[in-house]
């Protein structure tokens, strides 16, 4: 290969960060008296 040739890009899968839906609040992000879930500060997600 010479100097001035491109070597191709290696394939690579995006780093996605699993993520599960909080089972306090179902994914709402509210508990049962309609404040912020404290288990998932409001983000639905743990």
């Amino acid at each position: 290969m010479d100097d001035t040739e491109q070597s191709p890009n290696p394939e690579t899968e995006s780093a996605v960060p699993l993520r599960w839906q909080c089972c306090h609040c179902g994914g709402t992000g509210l508990d049962s008296y309609g404040e912020t879930c404290r288990h998932c500060n409001g983000l639905g997600l743990c």
